[in-house]
């Protein structure tokens, strides 16, 4: 395990306060002692090989069942395996601060989007970021992303980065989910520490699904009280009932305790010692309110005292900090309290935490009942929130829109006066860093309609091309509050004010382009209220705006989608969302149906791709154009044709849609339902003419799209239709090199049966034979072999199945391919020899069935690197030894010139070192470089490799006519050990190597003062200059460094030369 220290002087080197630096490293510490009870369970490895590969990953799961002990511990594991530096983050804007693209970073952030719910703040902030995050990770680092499987399931649909499917490992399905032995261990884990003597047999079949969710949680409370204990399975059956029962516990008969906890959550999850002693405003507040609440009495130390006493309980302390020891304590916690005192819970929890717990009609015990009288109070903290811009938490809260809840916030409404209301709904406000927007990187897919929430979340901020603003009243439309904006218009016509002054509506004059600038306000709110799906506020902005030009014109259209890209029109958007009731409103309100938004969608290819097969009809009847298609060129059948909607496809085809009218991709209809498995549209469309073949651009053919993601049925019909299995798609790749690169074996021989070529190739000659070689498909292989495959054609580029099997290390694939009669010394153009891939790559066994199906071991491969090269690079003993045992030549070079020695000297490979030397190896053979190994060896700071050339005869003052000597290698990397041991085996400290300058130039030039002073101490001369008349004492002011200076001038430089 890589020491803290060492981590904290890594991390020196990045912008990171050392205020930050101390909090991490306590964090670490804590991280560390807990890790100790950690248990890798069955599917660990699989997920750490996950996690290897891989930048950014999102572990979910439900409470309690180690999402943030398995992130921590996998942080740790690449700490120790790989090298890399840990760095806790609270906010996904530290990752863009602390990011650096030549650093092997693993970044660790618990709950990225969310506790109780999506926070739309935390999701924006994550896509505007997502390019510079990235960027800051570049190949070499990592994320470890926590969610909740709740807020994952709420969030899905929005079709986030670090929710993709790829990012994901779920601690709760059927591969990750705990077995029997892995729940044995852990409980055992927490037993034994604590003497426990129960028998973990005895409790690891655990039946209920919220015992299995949140057994490791369970088990560490198991172990902390008797009592839990007493209970044995029956706590793990219903532990929220036993943490219940422990609260009604403590809140009769350990007053103090219990309301500490309540302070706790108060405090956002976090008391500090020194808010209890120096006696902090708030935590004073609170404290007032929850012992009066709780009946309690007492000093603040005795605050502190019950906290210290439910450590490893209930609680946490890490550093001076306490917390509750989980989320989900803090939720039993959070409606213990909450339904007997709901209005402490609006004073004192976040906002996000009454938009999402606060409910009027559920009634579960995992929300807060608001009752009648709380009516008042419930609305005065949502008028809070809206006043502390918290406008996603006010108007996404679905109990708002009750009539009751409106009614009682408008009340509140009412107190203020009518500059004030307008002063928070309609003033314009700059955009800050708590209301952003979606950055333009997010880009639908041809497969993604779940855009509506993105394109909402755009709408809402008017954009005058430098600056980002919004106003609530956005809010107010975007999420259908009919009510309160009846409400806020009435309020405005009562004190003599125009709707469309204070909506912004109005024309100013004088001003360039006014009128369409005007309209184009006009519209963004009228598609934010067509996504509300409340057909009365779209009736409230109709009935004060010039709708007729906006719904109609379409000048005016390519107006607006200039100024607002990605946008789709009114009718588009309520398309989209499928409510008809709006869509049926805006057509007799003169909208356009075939009028398109950007990215030049029309309504009915919104309203296809979304299955809405009553607006389809509808806008059909109204005059939509069956075959018009986005800037893409997709039309409205290749959409409901991806999506599935069968009943929108033959609807399109009954009213003129061409089944053959090709997209922008060069894509038909048949292409995407082919692709996507959707045999009954497939058949729908070939009856009613579609033509199997049709390709164009780059596009594949409807066949190769079906073989490639494996739909035998679908490739089953085409075939029986009349698709050709020989005609290429994109990069001129059959049907059969996709589904033999796949591994779809029932496909493959179906394609066989139907006259596929089995050795046809490629746009870049591949054959099915080499990508089923290469994937490791082993029965694809071995049917394309028995149907005529040649096993030893190449590819253009060079390559045959064998090397791409070797390089792979597919063994049982080399076998098959030997006993068939594979070359395994056929190599042409850039490829390596399928000896030199399985080198490379680690594959003994595969090196050594190459050897004895008699691979030449002095074969070179791409750049002329030997296999023995190879495997000195890569670090391969078992193989290097296999080499040579076979008579590998250690001297032969590359074509580069670089011999094997050189290449292990380099990466640092001690044992191959000594194996070379060993087996004839000359340490003073340099190549074309003019580099020996001990050249190489000493400029990376492979100390014991030096000492081991030394020893087998390098020379130490060896360089070639454009190369440095090692001690000017060392000297200039800073290697103060090996300059010392250089010298004392006979290195001239003035010999000069590259462009003339000495080991005293290198180093002072590189501010190396330890090995300036060794050097000067060794005779060398602070006088001689390089090739281009710099002297040691030149180099060393130029770079400001004064120690070096004080020393060359100490040891006789001439400070005037």
């Amino acid at each position: 395990m890589i020491k803290l220290e060492s981590f904290q002087q890594m991390i020196n080197e990045r912008n990171i306060p050392l205020n930050i630096q101390e909090q991490h490293k306590i964090l670490l510490e804590s991280w560390l002692k807990g890790d100790k009870l950690f248990h890798e369970i069955h599917s660990f490895p699989d997920i750490l090989g996950k996690i290897k590969l891989q930048p950014i990953t999102t572990i979910i799961g439900g409470p309690g069942s180690g999402k943030t002990s398995t992130a921590r511990h996998l942080a740790l594991r690449l700490q120790n395996d790989c090298e890399f530096e840990i760095v806790p983050v609270d906010d996904i804007t530290e990752i863009k601060q602390y990011g650096h693209p030549k650093c092997k970073l693993v970044f660790i952030l618990d709950d990225v989007i969310g506790v109780f719910g999506v926070e739309f703040e935390k999701l924006t902030n994550l896509e505007r970021y997502r390019e510079s995050i990235l960027n800051a990770l570049d190949e070499r680092s990592k994320i470890l992303f926590t969610c909740r499987k709740a807020v994952y399931n709420e969030a899905a649909n929005l079709k986030s980065f670090v929710l993709d499917k790829k990012c994901l490992v779920d601690l709760g399905d059927s591969y990750n989910q705990l077995n029997a032995e892995d729940r044995k261990q852990i409980l055992n884990n927490y037993c034994k520490p604590n003497d426990i003597s129960i028998k973990p047999d005895e409790l690891s079949n655990v039946s209920s699904t919220v015992g299995c969710v949140m057994y490791p949680l369970l088990c560490k409370l198991f172990c902390s009280k008797s009592e839990y204990q007493a209970l044995g399975k029956e706590f793990f059956e219903n532990p929220y009932v036993c943490i219940r029962k422990e609260m009604d516990y403590l809140q009769g008969h350990k007053k103090i305790q219990y309301a500490s906890l309540i302070m706790c959550m108060f405090c956002q999850n976090e008391i500090t010692v020194t808010m209890i002693t120096k006696k902090d405003p708030r935590f004073m507040e609170i404290r007032e309110k929850v012992f009066e609440n709780c009946r309690v009495s007492g000093r603040n130390l005795d605050i502190k005292d019950a906290l210290d006493h439910m450590i490893n309980t209930f609680t946490i302390r890490t550093d001076n900090k306490y917390s509750l020891i989980h989320d989900s304590v803090f939720e039993v916690l959070a409606f213990h309290y909450g339904n007997q005192h709901p209005e402490d819970m609006l004073e004192y929890m976040s906002s996000n935490f009454v938009a999402k717990k606060f409910s009027i009609s559920d009634t579960s015990e995992d929300h807060i009942k608001i009752q009648t009288e709380n009516y008042s109070a419930f609305a005065k903290r949502l008028v809070r929130d809206l006043e502390s811009l918290d406008l996603h938490d006010v108007f996404m809260n679905k109990t708002l829109k009750i009539k009751c809840i409106c009614s009682a916030f408008i009340d509140e409404l009412k107190k203020m006066s009518y500059h004030e209301i307008k002063n928070i709904f309609f003033q314009e406000k700059e955009t800050s860093s708590k209301m952003l927007k979606r950055n333009e990187s997010w880009e639908k897919s041809r497969s993604d309609f779940i855009r509506v929430e993105w394109i909402r979340q755009d709408l809402l901020f008017s954009n005058n091309w430098e600056k980002s603003h919004f106003r609530a009243i956005n809010w107010v439309i975007a999420y259908g509050h009919s009510q309160l904006l009846q409400f806020l218009f009435d309020q405005v016509t009562k004190h003599g004010e125009s709707i469309r002054r204070v909506l912004g509506w109005e024309v100013q004059e004088g001003t360039e382009n006014s009128y369409m600038d005007n309209l184009t306000e006009q519209v963004r709110l009228l598609i934010l209220s067509c996504y509300s799906g409340d057909i009365e506020v779209v009736k409230l902005l109709l009935k004060h705006g010039d709708f007729k030009r906006v719904l109609g014109d379409l000048n005016f259209s390519d107006y607006i989608y200039t100024r607002y890209p990605d946008n789709p029109t009114p009718l588009t958007a309520a398309s989209h969302a499928g409510h008809v009731d709006i869509v049926d409103l805006l057509i007799k309100s003169g909208a356009d149906c075939n009028k398109s938004g950007n990215p030049g969608d029309t309504p009915i290819c919104y309203a296809s791709g979304a299955g809405h097969v009553d607006i389809v009809d509808m806008l059909i009847k109204n005059g939509a154009d069956c075959n018009k298609g986005d800037t893409k060129g997709q039309n409205p059948l290749c959409f409901a044709s991806l999506a599935g909607h069968v009943d929108i496809v033959d609807m399109l085809i009954k009213n003129g849609a061409d089944c053959n009218k090709i997209d922008g991709y060069g894509a038909t209809p048949l292409c995407y339902a082919s692709g996507a498995g959707h045999v009954d549209i497939v058949d729908m469309l070939i009856k009613c003419g579609a033509d199997c073949n049709k390709v164009f651009k780059f596009s594949d053919t409807p066949l190769c799209e079906a073989s490639k993601a494996g739909h035998v049925d679908v490739v089953d019909m085409l075939i029986k239709s009349g698709a050709d299995c020989n005609k290429s798609g994109k990069n001129e790749t059959p049907p059969l090199c996709k589904a033999s690169r796949h591994g779809h074996v029932d496909i493959v021989d179906m394609l066989i049966k139907s006259g596929a070529d089995c050795n046809k190739s490629g746009k870049y000659g591949a054959t099915p034979l080499s990508e089923a070689s290469r994937a490791g498909h082993v029965d694809v292989v071995d049917l394309l072999i028995k149907s005529g495959a040649d096993c030893n054609i190449i590819y253009v580029e060079g390559a045959n199945p064998l090397g791409k099997a070797s390089g792979a290390g597919h063994v049982d694939i080399v076998d098959m391919l030997f006993k068939f009669g594979a070359d395994c010394n056929e190599v042409r153009k850039v490829f390596d020899t399928p000896l030199c891939e399985a080198s490379k790559a680690g594959h003994v066994d595969i090196v050594d069935l190459l050897i004895k199906g008699g691979a030449d071991c002095n074969n070179c491969g791409k750049y002329g690197a030997t296999p023995l090269c190879e495997a000195s690079c890569a670090g391969h003993i078992d193989i290097v030894e296999m080499l040579i045992k076979s008579g590998a030549d250690c001297n032969k070079r590359a074509l580069n010139g670089i011999n094997p020695l050189s290449y292990a000297s380099l990466a640092g490979h001690v044992d191959i070192v000594d194996l070379l030397i060993t087996s004839g190896a000359d340490c003073n053979e340099s190549h074309r470089y003019s580099v020996t190994p001990l050249c190489e060896a000493s400029g990376a700071g492979h100390v014991d490799i030096v000492e081991m050339l030394i020893k087998g005869g390098a020379d130490c003052n060896k360089s070639g006519e454009n190369g440095d000597t090692p001690l000017c290698k060392a000297s200039h990397a800073g290697h103060v050990d090996i300059v010392e041991m250089l010298i004392k085996s006979g290195a001239d400290c003035n010999k000069s190597g590259e462009n003339g300058d000495t080991p005293l130039c290198k180093a002072s030039h590189a501010g190396h003062v330890d090995i300036v002073d060794l050097l000067i101490k060794s005779a060398a001369d602070c006088n001689k200059s390089g090739k281009y008349g710099t002297t040691p004492l030149y180099e060393a002011s130029r770079a400001g460094d004064i120690d070096i200076v004080y020393l060359l001038i100490k040891g006789g430089a001439d400070w005037l030369k």
